[in-house]
């Protein structure tokens, strides 16, 4: 039950039970309830195995159309008919059978963020192990599955994997619904059911005489798009655009011709494959277009000239219609880049985004709804930040819009195979979805956002030592990087003319002078200059491409961050989100909720948003001989010493999940990372103009003058003296000698 203060937090609603078991069945799934997804409500047909034994097997007939008028019609659909029977028939009598195959150790690992094996898209890995007494007739019954359901290449053919928790009430009366009341909506939750749709990877088994051990490999069908024979373009393809819509039509035109010149030119295929990119409309309305104007690289210039971002709004439409030339960005794609990367750099190279890593806040409030006149310049924005309300804004906008990839694979016509790929024709979709970060993850160094209750927006939390509260943590482990800091990539060099000798002196101004010393001083956030960066196949003219790729690097990476912990609980299917695992349906209409937590699915909804979590835990003091105790209290209540502070504590992404099901157990690891300064004060009177790029002072312009003759003509520079008192102190490379 969720505690007052804290009307969000969802309890593990596998603690419902007295005792519960998680009963694993894998069956059969056609393409119309993929792309309908009424798999989800269907019941489970064509059973190959399951944890307990299979009872029956639920084996549908197959459909074939129905006769024409026309006598060869007919004639046609009895031939078909014949040749299924001849060639399915003794499989399908194994599968009706119901000879029992038993699903063992489940093992899922699954990123539920943006990650290194995928940077925007989903990774998602199965292996688990199937017993199967007194026989060999695994895969006689998965083929036998899939022909029912029209499939003629089992090899590429979805199968279903169904998760059930069932278990004891208290008192022992048996159910397969947990009894945990939800109080905000005066009921009881109904039963805890995931359904993933799956491609079997690999299977090897051994055979003794008692029967057959199959080890299975398995991932989501979704994740089809990332094999290596659809991912990779085997040309070269180049683009020139204005807008993603631009690319998106030039690639795809692109695919299709590669596609036709194996077909007729090189004779390796007589079907052709078909590749389509969707891009949200929210996802186009935020990224705006590509922007082909010069802007300064500067954080000041960057932050200036917000009237220029907004013309840019406004133009687009005009300038998309009327083709205007130079294209606002230039690509190009080879067959070592994924086309999943390739359609990643494509969006974030749009304007919107590239604002969003360049110029943060003015960026966070656009899209919070404020007006374009109340954002008219730094200053506007720093009296924005700075009020009262402001803290009511980020409890109401916690999170950042960004993107995701989403992909699936749709098979044509089952029915069809290539002769001489010997593969069915497929549709290979790549769609960029909406996708929210929580703004903690865009802080730089120096700079927190003051005394917030982040905890009070979480979905879930956790305790764990000397709390008195623990009811899930198993163990901890913490990995923190001593030596780390973030790299903060500098713009390319330009002349004096153009930017100004001193320009760099000023910006050292911005970055040292007002920041917090310490926001966190046990976590003290560094950064340093660094020319390192990813690469990105998309390049524009506007100057905005550096530091936009040095977020893109952050963000896919958070293994690197400084802070990481692998925490064990008890089993908590909310961490199986089942949108991750669900196709793009037809009809294009969305799975789940615009929210963090799926209430009907009781899982996160961690296509649309990060899973974040609340860690509490007490680090003791030595026993005091005389109270008898192991922490400290001053008047208030608080801890006295700072190894009792707890600053471990805090909110953490989710970026891994590992799921072990192991003899009737369930055990998760989520691997986590600490989001950066939670506990400062604040920046007053400062605001964040960046990701990484340091602060601008919103209070007055910096006036610098001095000579372009030598770098020693700073002591001549006039500065207001309380400016250059801290300037001394902080930078000693400009004391007077």
């Amino acid at each position: 039950m969720a505690q007052k203060n804290k009307p969000n937090l969802e309890p593990n609603v596998l603690h419902g039970f007295e005792t519960f078991n998680t009963i694993f069945t894998l069956s059969g799934v056609s393409e119309q309830e993929m792309r309908s997804h009424s798999f989800l409500t269907n019941p489970v047909h064509d059973i190959i195995a399951r944890t307990g034994g299979i009872g029956k097997a639920n084996v549908t007939t197959r459909e074939f159309a129905e006769p024409d008028q026309e006598d060869n019609r007919s004639l046609e659909r009895e031939s078909n008919k014949k040749r299924y029977k001849e060639k399915y028939s003794d499989s399908i009598n194994i599968l009706d059978r119901a000879h029992d195959l038993f699903i063992e150790n489940v093992n899922m690992i699954s990123t539920v963020g943006p990650n290194t094996e995928r940077s925007l898209g989903n990774f998602t890995k199965m292996e688990f192990e199937i017993h199967e007494p007194f026989g060999i007739t695994f895969i006689e019954k998965v083929r036998a599955a899939t022909a029912i359901n029209k499939y003629l290449d089992y090899q590429d053919a979805p199968l279903l994997l169904t998760i059930e928790f069932k278990g004891n009430f208290s008192g022992g009366r048996a159910g397969g619904e947990p009894q945990v009341y939800e109080e905000k909506t005066d009921k009881y939750l109904g039963p805890v059911i995931r359904k993933i749709p799956i491609l079997i990877a690999r299977v090897d088994f051994d055979v003794t005489e008692g029967g057959a051990k199959y080890s299975v490999v398995a991932v989501p069908y979704t994740d089809l798009a990332y094999d290596d024979r659809y991912k990779y373009p085997r040309r070269v393809i180049t683009s020139q655009a204005d807008d993603i819509y631009e690319w998106r039509d030039d690639v795809m035109e692109q695919l299709r011709e590669q596609q036709e010149k194996e077909r007729k030119v090189d004779k390796t295929r007589l079907l052709p494959d078909f590749y389509e990119f969707r891009i949200h409309p929210d996802v186009k309305e935020r990224g705006i277009k590509y922007d082909k104007s010069k802007q300064s690289t500067n954080t000041a210039g960057a932050i200036k000239d917000q009237k220029e971002f907004a013309d840019a709004v406004n133009r687009s439409l005009d300038e998309g219609r009327t083709g205007v030339t130079p294209k606002g960005a230039e690509s190009q794609g080879n067959p070592n880049i994924a086309l999943t990367k390739y359609f990643e750099d494509a969006v974030r190279t749009q304007l919107g985004y590239q604002s969003l890593a360049n110029d943060f806040w003015t960026s966070y409030l656009r899209a919070g709804g404020y007006e374009e006149t109340l954002l008219k310049d730094k200053v506007a924005v720093g009296k924005i930040i700075q009020s009262n309300a402001f803290k009511q804004t980020l409890m109401k906008n916690q999170y950042v819009d960004w993107f995701k990839i989403k992909t699936h694979v749709e098979t044509l016509n089952p029915e069809t195979i290539d002769p001489i790929t010997k593969m069915s024709p497929k549709k290979i979709i790549y769609e960029a979805i909406p996708f929210r970060i929580h703004i903690l993850k865009f802080l730089p160094p120096g700079v927190s956002l003051g005394n917030v209750d982040w905890s009070r927006k979480v979905n879930k939390e956790y305790d764990f030592i000397y709390t008195g509260d623990n009811v899930d943590v198993q163990g901890l482990r913490i990995n923190y990087k001593t030596a780390y800091y973030m790299r903060n990539t500098r713009a390319e060099d330009r002349s004096d003319t153009d930017k100004g000798l001193f320009t760099h002196i000023a910006d050292s101004f911005r970055e040292v002078f007002g920041l917090e010393r310490d926001p966190e001083p046990l976590l003290p956030l560094r950064q340093y200059p660094s020319a390192i960066k990813g690469a990105n196949t998309m390049s524009t003219n506007n100057g905005l491409d550096n530091k936009a790729q040095q977020f893109y690097d952050y963000l896919t990476h958070p293994e690197v961050d400084m802070m990481r912990i692998d925490l064990d609980i008890l089993g908590d299917p909310a961490y199986i989100c089942q949108d991750m695992y669900m196709p793009i349906r037809g009809d294009r209409k969305e799975y789940g909720k615009d929210t963090p937590y799926d209430q009907d699915s009781d899982s996160f909804n961690a296509d649309r948003y990060q899973p974040i979590i609340n860690v509490r835990y007490r680090l003791p003091d030595d026993i005091d001989e005389k109270k008898g105790t192991m922490f400290s209290a001053g008047l208030d209540g608080k801890a006295l010493f700072r190894d009792e502070n707890l600053f471990f504590n805090g909110l953490y992404q989710v970026n891994k999940v590992e799921s072990k099901f192991d003899n009737g157990q369930f055990l998760q690891t989520l691997n986590c990372s600490r989001f950066n300064n939670q506990q400062g004060e604040g920046a007053d009177p400062l605001l964040v103009n960046s990701a990484t790029d340091g602060l601008v002072t919103i209070n007055n312009e910096l006036n610098i003058k001095g000579k372009k003759d030598s770098l020693k003509s700073v002591k001549d520079i006039q500065l207001d003296a309380y400016i250059k008192n801290e300037l001394e102190k902080e930078l000693p490379f400009f004391k007077k000698k």
